[in-house]
């Protein structure tokens, strides 16, 4: 049996996991967070208390634009916030519940990890596909030549880098790839780390090689080189891509046609921020042309492999 207090400190007394596991207390959750709030998980620690893990349940239009097919799927979204039971010794459990606010606001975080989740796997995904897009193409620059330059010599003084690209960036750039394996830096001198060394042994040439190299980085250092570097750009059309796989992947249908005005929506739920349907058109047109996606008139479609490649990495609960 369970029980919420009256008093100011909001607490559940329970006797059992079982009082939640059959939802009486889960009830009482319900009632003070929301319908969709639900127990995920409960674990006894070494001490008697019980750790009980909350998830969301929440509704999401996932219709079919081209077939209209109006489907509405409740999807949960795990491990928002853990609550605990604390053992009496008296027979019973008290939990002491948050403001709902504070509840929310894990939902939100555990929301925004897994966007931010689909965005490096979509990033990994696409890389190759939208490597000759200009825009990224020119944010990769200093990244690219660095790379270029270091294969070609077998160690390069950081002075001569600096004065070759011209810019107050070029140690900042070296000591990142360093600090993720790919370059080594030593008295002065930058030569090829060990993964760029690994990548040798595929007997990769030119700008193949290059490329290899580049997309390796991107996929190792995808978070870092948004934060310590401000590229992005690499940020830029994953975010765009998963405005369309964000929902094929939640109803598992690869063959899902969207329209420009439910990607738009999606984009802005999503990453809560205003854009106009027609940029979001114009970056579809530029996937497009890439094949990180299929145009089917006026409608979007996955391609199947950069469905199968993020579906095999991304939870999207």
């Amino acid at each position: 049996m369970s029980s919420t207090d009256p008093g100011p400190s909001n607490r559940i007394r329970f006797q059992s996991p079982e009082d939640i596991r059959n939802g009486q207390a889960e009830t009482e959750l319900k009632h003070r967070y929301g319908r969709g709030i639900y127990v995920h998980d409960i674990h006894e620690t070494s001490d008697g208390d019980l750790v009980i893990t909350l998830g969301n349940t929440v509704p999401k239009d996932v219709s079919d634009s081209l077939e209209q097919d109006r489907v509405l799927q409740f999807i949960n979204i795990r491990n928002i916030y853990t609550l605990r039971g604390k053992a009496t010794g008296e027979g019973f459990y008290i939990i002491r519940l948050p403001d709902r606010d504070e509840v929310y606001d894990g939902f939100l975080r555990r929301r925004r990890q897994i966007i931010d989740r689909l965005d490096w796997s979509m990033a990994k995904a696409i890389y190759e596909h939208v490597f000759e897009l200009t825009p990224v193409k020119n944010q990769l620059n200093s990244v690219i030549q660095i790379v270029r330059w270091v294969h070609e010599e077998s160690s390069i003084p950081l002075s001569r880098l600096e004065d070759a690209q011209g810019s107050d960036n070029t140690d900042e750039y070296v000591n990142v790839l360093s600090d993720l394996g790919f370059l080594s830096l030593e008295d002065g001198l930058v030569s090829e780390g060990e993964k760029m060394q690994e990548t040798q042994l595929l007997d990769l040439e030119g700008e193949n090689y290059v490329k290899t190299v580049v997309g390796n980085i991107v996929k190792d250092g995808y978070n870092v080189l948004q934060d310590r570097l401000d590229l992005n750009m690499l940020r830029h059309y994953p975010k765009f891509s998963n405005a369309y796989y964000y929902d094929a992947l939640q109803r598992q249908h690869p063959g899902l046609h969207l329209d420009v005005d439910a990607i738009t929506s999606n984009y802005r739920r999503q990453y809560d921020e205003e854009i106009d349907p027609f940029v979001v058109n114009d970056k579809l047109n530029e996937l497009a042309e890439t094949e990180v996606i299929q145009k089917d008139g006026e409608y979007v479609q996955s391609n199947p492999d950069v469905y199968q490649q993020v579906s095999q990495e991304v939870p999207v609960s």
